[in-house]
């Protein structure tokens, strides 16, 4: 199993250094390992072309393809498109075999203008009845979209930061006779350029461990916050297990069973000398 190790050094009011609280955080499976997206960071490809991702529209004279140096979120490439009109929709794709489950698409874009779709579809025909799913995020500006009337006014149609990177995640619930499905993004009858990267598609949830040690100091409490959420996925105040006005166990383990796997988590770490860290997981989230 991969494991992400962070080690957060404490430091005293005086400055000086005391213990390292050490901070182990896994994943069953682990959430690279989980990734059924085949290139996934847009790096592997040749002659210009990305690898395993194609293109599709109905008008390709509509779109200019990119796959440029130096453009990637944190490498050096991301899957890059301009539509010039609104005539027709055009999608980065990938297709992959899955089983039947719940499963997150989930990643990042970066958009000048233009209405993005990204979204999970499928179906099969050769079962009866037929069996699909259609999963959809849209994302981006309304700007230059036929569906907005033209009595907003143009400021409130502003788009997000075009130089800063964006998650969308789409929760996709696949059938039992489902086998395959495509997973598609692009620009949705707008005009507009967007890139994307740090694809990732797989279960919905994962097992999560979090061991800690104080390093020397003990440790009063660890908590477990999702972004956006004010109540923790896990509180050791809150835990049967731990002794009630009691230093915790040394070291410090958890267990959590069906965390979303689309989530970031903020670590609390607590000591009894009051020095309180924080640490994010998984540590490339913006």
């Amino acid at each position: 199993m991969r494991r992400g190790i962070i080690v957060m050094i404490i430091l005293m009011a005086t400055g000086t250094m005391a213990a390292a609280v050490e901070v182990n955080v896994t994943t069953d499976p682990p959430l690279e390992a989980a990734n059924l997206v085949q290139n996934a960071d847009m790096e592997q490809g040749a002659d210009g072309q990305p690898a395993v991702w194609t293109f599709s529209t109905a008008v390709p004279e509509n779109f200019t393809l990119g796959w440029a140096e130096g453009a990637g979120r944190n490498g050096s490439r991301a899957l890059h498109m301009t539509a010039h009109d609104k005539v027709m929709s055009g999608y980065w794709a990938q297709k992959m075999p899955v089983q039947a489950g719940d499963y997150v698409f989930r990643g990042y874009y970066r958009t000048v203008t233009g209405r993005l779709l990204m979204y999970a579809h499928g179906t099969n025909t050769d079962v009866q009845p037929a069996v699909g799913v259609d999963a959809r995020a849209f994302h981006g500006s309304s700007i230059a979209s036929f569906l907005v009337p033209v009595f907003v006014p143009l400021e409130a149609l502003a788009g997000p930061d075009p130089e800063s990177w964006h998650p969308f995640s789409v929760k996709v619930a696949i059938p039992e006779g489902l086998e395959e499905i495509t997973l598609s993004m692009g620009l949705y009858f707008t005009p507009g350029e967007v890139w994307f990267d740090d694809v990732w598609f797989g279960p919905a949830t994962v097992q999560m461990t979090l061991n800690v040690s104080g390093e020397g100091e003990r440790l009063e409490s660890v908590k477990i916050l999702r972004d956006g959420s004010a109540t923790p996925v896990y509180n050791s105040a809150n835990d049967p297990n731990c002794p009630t006005g009691q230093p915790l166990p040394e070291p410090f383990k958890v267990t959590l069973d069906a965390v979303a796997s689309d989530g970031v988590y903020m670590i609390e770490a607590k000591t009894v000398g009051g020095e309180l860290q924080r640490i994010r997981f998984p540590e490339e989230a913006e």
